[in-house]
């Protein structure tokens, strides 16, 4: 009985032992979602901002508990999908399209405050910034639009988690991106390399975006051959289901083709639908396709992030019934994110080393004298942008980006710069054209050669020449005098042929000059650091005063006509963070001059002047309002033509012609206002500024002719427009009774 007993309590024992054995499988394949749920691949489309919608469709998959088991992406889909694999959450997804300045994003380089200061000054030379290349003696034309600078960083950044990942099968979601070959036209699959690199060459938009060159194939937009890549998924992860989500443009009504443009556009989408309505008539029944509802949501429209979220999220909610049949249970769903690769959330690693990839002539240290990462110390992902964004600053890069590598158990920082596709050498070039009502106009034709990277320092020749109603020739080398580019030196050569007109105290025609003058210079100085600077110069040069027509006024007796020498020296402190120099809206702008002609130093007479230039732009949503002040005048000695100080034209007492106020001294104070017409928050636009000015001042011969009676009212209203040949202004002035109206194009700040 005992034993009966015993041997029954123990079969109950080894039962429940087996039961509770068996419970443990079970519940983990509960909660692994079972072994024979569908496997889910997810094909996310190209489309430019219409693919922002990609992050409301994920935000539903994850609210419905959908697994994905792996990602194919084209173009914004492949930027998506990335992250996502990378780790990034559909909420952080959100959070980060509508944070994110999309018109920097496809800008390219440091914002112009960070530029080096001789940047600046060149920019006040030429209209445009852009230039064509000159190798091996052949003009080379640019491959795009943008180098595609800040888009890559800004990918960088979002997916620094995956940055030491070079298999994209081991991010937390197998992926792969697609890209085209621009030399075959067949689609390429990218499964490794670098995340931000792969995203970047799927969404290298042709023309607009310089091509992405990897393993010795020139990659464009995936786009072109495979907007909606679901045959990419299928090999990826043999999935059961396959999640389409198609944002791409629609073909425009024949009544819409009314442009080049439009007819352009028209083409290239004709291109995408029809690869992708070849994908899209492989899904089986068993597949889901997604197509939101983007209206007149265009591809360029990235201020409307918020709104492509909520047009996702709604297409994929009208789905929610077919999604809702792959939907896991909660416990299931957390196991299936469990079982997916660690990949931290944030990724700032201590550097334990710095290395220095670079094929240009430049010494390695000058590009890492401006890194302000220290070895030993963690990583900050902004900061590092920045300096890199500052090192593509200098100009003599095709682009400068990092990777992350691990060695022996430490951690590096590889920065790679690489040599501009154009070459090193590069031609810029400039235009002025200026005309008011009174049948004055000017016309100005400019071109600069630059031959850079020099030497190992960055030394720079630059040979400027204009034609027109102005003409002029300079030449100057510039030399960095160490590996921090603080001190340079800079000689140069100028000769200049330039009319002068001359009014007497009524305003009417009194002298017409022409002036020509040459000078060969010397300038040293310091760089302070990329805000200002402070310089020396020396110069010489004879010159002429021609009388074309008119008479020297009795009043001027100081005006001569004939040959004179200059000589002296000057001492010029500037300053100058504007961030645009067309139509600033923040910064600041300042120059100090000082200058000393002396007769020891050649010149013809002795005299002194000192000048100052300052404006501070204050700007509070779309207005802008820029208090500016000149104020120039003889310390000693006296003036003659050719050193008088003028006032005249828009925004120089708007109203009178350019040069019709002169003196010894001059004085201008005023108020800008401008308010933006356009979206400033839009990507691919042309700013457009409505505004106009207050002004007052005047030019004197004398110190007691300066008086309160003696200023001159001006003001001004205008439209500009910040084009990619230069700013345009339509304007019109009075000053007294004075009016003019302008039509130009040229830079005023």
């Amino acid at each position: 009985m005992y034993n009966h007993r015993m041997h029954r309590s123990l079969f109950w024992l080894l039962f429940a032992l087996f039961l509770l054995a068996l419970a443990g499988p079970l519940a983990a394949s509960v909660a692994d979602a079972a072994p024979n749920r569908p496997r889910v691949g997810l094909v996310l489309g190209g489309g430019g901002a219409r693919g922002i919608a990609h992050v409301g469709v994920l935000k539903m998959l994850r609210e419905l508990h959908v697994p994905v088991d792996c990602i194919a992406g084209t173009s914004m889909g492949s930027i998506v999908g990335g992250l996502y694999a990378a780790g990034m959450t559909p909420e952080q997804m959100t959070e980060t399209v509508q944070r994110i300045d999309w018109p920097a994003a496809f800008t390219d380089g440091p914002p112009r405050a960070d530029l080096p200061f001789r940047t600046k000054q060149q920019q006040r030379v030429l209209l445009t910034n852009n230039g064509v290349g000159v190798k091996d003696g052949q003009v080379q034309l640019p491959q795009g639009l943008l180098q595609g600078q800040n888009l890559l960083l800004l990918l960088q950044e979002l997916s620094l988690p995956a940055a030491e990942i070079r298999d994209f099968d081991k991010l937390q979601v197998p992926y792969r991106a697609v890209a085209t070959d621009l030399a075959t036209g067949a689609p390429v699959v990218l499964k490794s390399g670098e995340l931000a690199m792969a995203m970047r060459a799927s969404m290298s938009i042709p023309s607009a975006l310089v091509p992405v060159e990897l393993d010795g194939k020139l990659l464009v937009d995936g786009g072109v051959s495979d907007n909606i890549p679901v045959d990419v998924v299928r090999k990826l992860c043999r999935p059961d289901v396959i999640i389409v989500v198609d944002v791409g443009s629609p073909l425009a009504p024949a009544s819409e083709l009314n442009s080049l443009l439009s007819i352009t556009g028209q083409l290239t989408t004709i291109l995408t639908v029809r690869n992708a309505q070849q994908q899209i008539k492989t899904l089986g029944r068993r597949d889901i396709l997604i197509t939101p509802d983007l209206g007149d949501l265009s591809s360029l429209a990235f201020d409307r992030s918020r709104e492509a979220v909520a047009i996702g999220y709604a297409a994929a909610q009208d789905k929610r019934g077919e999604l809702s049949r792959l939907s896991l249970s909660p416990d299931a769903y957390q196991a299936h994110l469990a079982a997916r690769p660690d990949l931290p959330e944030t990724h700032h690693p201590t550097i334990d080393f710095i290395r220095i990839k670079n094929n240009t002539r430049l010494s390695d240290q000058v590009i890492e004298n401006q890194l302000h990462v220290k070895p030993g110390e963690p990583l900050d992902p902004q900061e590092l942008n920045r300096n890199l964004n500052v090192i593509f600053g200098m100009g003599d890069f095709q682009q400068v980006t990092y990777s992350l590598v691990e060695e022996e158990g430490k951690t590096g920082l590889v920065v790679e710069a690489t040599q501009r596709h154009i070459g090193a050498n590069t031609l810029n070039f400039g235009l002025f054209l200026g005309a008011n009502m009174k049948g004055d106009s000017l016309f100005d034709l400019s071109v600069a050669y630059t031959m850079s990277q020099l030497n190992s320092l960055g030394g720079q020749w630059r040979t400027f020449v204009q034609i027109g109603g102005n003409i002029k020739l300079e030449t100057d080398f510039y030399q960095p005098l160490d590996a921090v580019q603080e001190y340079f030196i800079n000689p140069y050569f100028s000769y200049q042929q330039y009319n002068l007109d001359l009014f007497d105290d009524s305003n009417e025609d009194n002298a017409s000059f022409r002036i020509y003058r040459a000078n060969i210079g010397l300038e040293v100085g310091r760089n302070l650091e990329h805000w200002g600077r402070l310089s020396l110069g020396l110069r010489y040069g004879p010159g002429k005063n021609d009388l074309r027509f008119g008479q020297i006024s009795t009043n001027a007796n100081t005006i001569s006509e004939g040959s004179f020498d200059d000589g002296g020296y000057s001492i010029r402190w500037a300053a100058d963070t504007l961030d645009n120099l067309n139509f600033p809206t923040s910064g600041y702008y300042g120059s100090l001059v000082f200058y000393d002609s002396l007769t020891a130093l050649g010149a013809s007479n002795n005299f002194s002047t000192l000048s100052l230039n300052a404006a501070k732009p204050y700007t509070w949503g779309k207005q802008t309002l820029i208090p500016r002040v000149i104020l120039a005048g003889r310390l000693s000695g006296d003036l003659d033509a050719q050193d008088l100080f003028l006032l005249g034209g828009f925004l120089k007492l708007s109203g009178y012609q350019v040069g019709q106020i002169s003196g010894q001294y001059a004085a201008l104070g005023e108020l800008i206002y401008m308010y933006r017409l356009d979206n400033a928050s839009a990507a691919f636009t042309i700013p457009l500024y409505a505004g106009g000015s207050l002004e007052v001042g005047g030019a004197w011969n004398e110190l007691d002719d300066i008086t309160l009676d003696s200023l001159i009212p001006a003001g001004s209203l205008f439209l500009g427009a910040d084009t990619p040949l230069g700013p345009l202004y339509l304007a019109g002035g009075v000053a007294k009774g004075d009016a003019s109206l302008y039509l130009m194009l040229g830079r005023l700040f």
